[in-house]
């Protein structure tokens, strides 16, 4: 018989939660005002009242063994009361009664399984929101029989049975076809069997594996592979595939998507970005200002019976179940994740401070794997995740136009803003701050309260103010940065000579003791990427274990299949590239009449490619290329153009930034790319930003130069490299042009896997 663990928590949020989607009171207390809530109330009750008590069933249902487990807040035998408490920043009056209602059915199953387990004839169950900004408590009282309470519960347990023996049959069918299920490419590639094995004893061991492997070796379908058979055998509940490019969801999905032919029943799930996918943009997630917010938990069921049906659940077919239900297709997404086989995922909802699916691993119980594609851009992904700033002249352009009751807080903030500007500065335009200044914090605390309380009674604030919630995300922000505070950060005031132009940053310089706590909650991490060398740098920069197992697997291409030429004479460094363009362009000329076929030129810079183009178009040098250049911000067709070209034509000479969306991560085979080069070593720009990573990383490894600048850029190099070798019969060349390649130190960085050569 089937065994399923629930908790309380979980059992009232799938059969008890109606209504709309609400978000009036979505500004909430965060986990730790929470939990000083909960302390405050608990000091203030009797002797008699036992806090955070235990309960516990073990019950068959539907031909199936649930165990449901949790802790009610609190419980006084002597008073014979259950008691639930929500902390909030607003006032609860506004809170919706479903809401309510969804609260006060938790309370219900606590009383329930207490009164069972001690026989009592009835309970009364006490709903308590502690205000927080106010300190006080505002109660709500029911009273129960011990029937009225069994009957609820067994509704309940019923209600969620039926839902898991479906569950229970869509495992079952998954366990048997994967388990029979051979590699659905055939004959694994040379390296992949071994890479996929290693997988799988990370998956059974609950451990964590860095891999370098080389672009081509087929690392989506190595991880996933192994992933589900685990999956099929018990290792693990849940695998997600996270990456940082679309074009990396895109191969997951395909490869998905093939297994699924093959005969696997595997159920996948693609996370879209709510300002992609949303319906209504511009809308608040309220029912007042979004149709598809109206009555979605009244709704949901259906939709969700259905969605769990289709299994292979990529963008348009989330969509599809939305527009037939009427509902937030965002919000379907995130209560389908439970649900999900695989899902698919930008790394920001595995790493960033609100991780919506580590957050849901953890609130269902879910042992999750995660497959970290293309790892190597984490880190800085990371630092980008884990930053927060407040400009004073947002601030108050954003005033502009508001009412007087929503000024008062924009006025609070920026005469905090104004205290930290006096005194003395480290520079004229800087200064360091050990930490930031209890005013200022205490701004921001009541900026959020008095916010949350406008936008609770008038939700159309948003759709007539849409200043008012950027600002607030900004601050929510700001606070999650600096409840992770630590030595890894930098806390600065900017300004300039223009008038309001001060700005307090919050910085982080090293990701990695973040990014080791949201790893921690995993059942197993698989980072893989071409390029993590040095192994060592990228295990530290990743926060992961002492005890990840971390290789380099060999290439299962020929050396000869890329050969790269090194032009070392012409000097691409900033200060000398006025000097040399004479030089790169000759040289530039004499590979487009040696080489055929389409080749990407790779630029540190737009300023520097389009010198170097001028030059070109000056001389009409390229007579018989069709050229293509990479600008900046262009968007998802644009970018396509470039692959578009690639496909009907065999002399495109396409112009692009190195360690940008052209410069990995892109599948370019046979003929669609001969040839590459890469016009400098890629280092990181000089900056007063880089050069704090630099100061950080020397004092913390004594490897500054190398953690800032020397690493981050040869990695760049090597991915561009990638883009020429993607399958076994593959033949190609490339062109790798700065005077630093004659140096060791950079010379020894170049992927190892190609057969090198003096120009």
């Amino acid at each position: 018989m089937p065994d399923f663990t629930v908790s309380v928590r979980d059992l009232v949020v799938f059969c008890h939660r109606r209504g709309d989607i609400d978000h009036r009171y979505s500004t909430s207390p965060t986990g730790a005002q929470g939990i000083e809530g909960h302390q405050r109330i608990y000091q203030r009750r009797p002797a008699s009242y036992q806090s955070e008590y235990a309960v516990e069933l073990s019950t068959e249902v539907a031909g199936l063994t649930l165990h449901v487990r949790g802790r009610a807040d609190g419980f006084d035998a002597s008073e014979q009361l259950v008691e639930e408490i929500k902390t909030c920043r607003v006032n609860p009056a506004v809170i919706p009664d479903t809401v309510v209602r969804e609260h006060l059915a938790q309370g219900r199953l606590y009383a329930a399984l207490i009164a069972d387990a001690l026989s009592l004839d009835a309970l009364t169950v006490r709903l308590t929101w502690l205000q927080l900004d106010e300190d006080r408590e505002y109660p709500l009282e029911q009273r129960y029989t011990a029937d009225e309470l069994r009957l609820f519960l067994d509704d309940t347990l019923t209600n969620y049975g039926s839902w898991l023996r479906g569950v229970t049959e869509r495992q079952e069918l998954r366990n048997t076809t994967v388990a029979d299920a051979t590699f659905p490419y055939g004959e694994f590639r040379s390296g992949q069997r071994g890479m996929a094995e290693l997988v799988y004893k990370c998956v059974d061991q609950a451990g964590q594996l860095l891999l370098e492997a080389p672009t081509g070796m087929g690392k989506t379908a190595a991880t996933l592979f192994p992933a589900l058979k685990a999956q099929a055998q018990g290792k693990h509940d849940q695998v997600i595939f996270s990456t940082a490019r679309t074009a990396g969801k895109r191969a997951a999905q395909d490869t998905l998507s093939h297994f699924r032919k093959q005969g696997m029943s595997v159920s996948a799930l693609t996370v879209t970005a709510k300002d992609s996918i949303c319906f209504s943009p511009g809308h608040a997630c309220h029912p007042d200002d979004c149709r598809f917010a109206q009555s979605y938990y009244d709704k949901l069921p259906g939709a969700r019976e259905e969605a769990v049906a289709t299994q292979f659940l990529d963008r348009d077919a989330v969509e599809l179940v939305a527009r037939k239900h009427d509902l937030c297709p965002y919000q379907l997404t995130l209560d389908l994740v439970r649900w999900t086989d695989v899902v698919v995922a930008d790394v920001h909802y595995v790493f960033s401070l609100s991780a919506t699916l580590n957050d849901a691993a953890d609130e269902y119980g879910l042992r999750t794997t995660v497959l970290l594609d293309e790892a190597h851009n984490l880190p800085s992904r990371a630092r980008s995740m884990y930053r927060a700033g407040l400009a004073k002249a947002a601030f108050l352009q954003r005033r502009k136009g508001l009412p007087k009751a929503l000024k008062r807080p924009f006025d609070r903030v920026n005469r905090s803003m104004l205290a930290m500007q006096k005194g003395d500065w480290d520079e004229p335009f800087l200064h360091v701050l050990e930490e930031v200044p209890a005013q200022a914090i205490d701004a921001l605390q009541q900026f959020v309260a008095e916010l949350g309380e406008h936008l609770a009674l008038d939700p159309s604030l948003v759709g007539r103010f849409p200043q008012v919630l950027e600002s607030l995300f900004e601050v929510l922000q700001f606070q999650r940065v600096l409840e992770n505070w630590g030595a890894d950060f930098r806390c600065e005031l900017t300004r300039s000579k223009a008038a309001q132009s001060l700005s307090l940053s919050l910085i982080c310089l090293d990701p990695a003791r973040l990014l080791a706590e949201k790893s921690a909650s995993l059942h197993a991490l698989v980072a893989f990427s071409a390029t993590l060398s040095p192994l060592q740098w990228m295990q530290a920069c990743l926060g992961m274990e002492q005890e990840a197992v971390c290789l380099s697997l060999p290439s299962p291409f020929a050396s000869s299949q890329l050969t790269v030429d090194i032009a070392s004479s012409v000097d691409t460094r900033f200060r000398q590239r006025e000097q040399s363009l004479p030089a790169l362009v000759e040289l530039l000329v004499q590979w487009f009449r040696e080489e055929q076929g389409n080749c990407i030129v790779y630029f540190p810079s737009y300023a520097y490619l389009q010198a170097v183009l001028d030059a070109l178009e000056a001389e009409r040098a390229l007579p018989d290329r069709e050229i293509w250049v990479q600008r900046s911000a262009m968007d998802e067709e644009q970018r396509a153009g470039l692959l578009s070209l690639l496909e009907r034509s065999q002399s495109v000479a396409a112009f692009c930034i190195l360690g940008g969306v052209f410069g990995e991560g892109i599948d370019l085979p046979g003929e669609l790319l001969r040839s590459v080069i890469v016009v400098g070593v890629g280092l990181p720009q000089f900056n007063r930003e880089t050069e704090q990573l630099r100061d950080y990383f020397e004092s913390r490894y004594g490897q500054g130069f190398d953690y800032a600048y020397r690493y981050p850029g040869l990695q760049k190099v090597n991915q561009a490299l990638g883009r020429v070798i993607r399958h076994e019969s593959d033949r190609g060349r490339a062109l790798l042009i700065d005077t630093r390649l004659r140096q060791p130190d950079y010379r020894s960085m170049l992927a190892p896997w190609w057969q090198y050569q003096e120009r």
